[in-house]
């Protein structure tokens, strides 16, 4: 899957409904937004880095830290990928999601979550390339601090910012009902 597939709503499988979902279950499903947007806040900063940096008002060795320094970066460099701290809370999120979370839900919602479950597995591997790649344009931002690489950082940045985005809206809307009414632990 390409970062352009992923943000393809029309390619994204519809759950199923819950109709008779309660007030009180809806609620538990929302919690998953609330921990995506801790790393939307995260993206946030890096984004006004690199706003900054461009406008020569921060150094561009600062790119580096702050992405290998997100939440995203750190669960990634725990499990041994490219990137560092902020990447490795993001693979951590995904892993516990993979590991615990789409089990749980495959076995309570049956055949009928086993699309959204294998479309957002894909997603996440492509927002893990994605990470990879922004984490060395921002490694060589540190050794060429000109306006090419900046651009290379900005523009791994702005691909990895619109799938995480893109991916977490599609996310939060398939699994709410299910993870409610299913009652998987978030």
């Amino acid at each position: 899957m390409t970062p352009e597939e992923l943000e393809d709503e029309g390619a994204r499988p519809a759950p199923p409904s819950y109709p008779a979902i309660t007030r009180a279950e809806r609620a538990h499903g929302r919690r998953l937004a609330a921990i995506h947007d801790m790393y939307r806040a995260e993206l946030d900063g890096v984004q006004r880095l690199l706003v900054h940096v461009r406008a020569a008002q921060a150094d561009p060795s600062l790119v580096a830290p702050a992405v290998a320094g997100t939440a995203l970066a750190r669960n990634m460099a725990q499990f041994g990928t490219a990137c560092g701290r902020d990447c490795a809370l993001l693979q951590n999120h995904h892993d516990i999601e993979e590991q615990w979370m789409f089990p749980a839900l495959a076995e309570r919602g049956g055949s009928a979550l086993a699309p959204v479950i294998r479309r957002l597995k894909a997603e996440h591997e492509v927002i893990h390339r994605l990470i990879g790649a922004l984490h060395e344009a921002a490694q060589a931002l540190v050794a060429d601090r000109g306006p090419a690489a900046l651009d290379l950082c900005t523009e791994r940045f702005a691909a990895l910012d619109r799938a995480i985005r893109s991916h977490f809206g599609y996310e939060e809307r398939a699994l709410e009902e299910p993870l409610g009414a299913l009652r998987v632990p978030i």
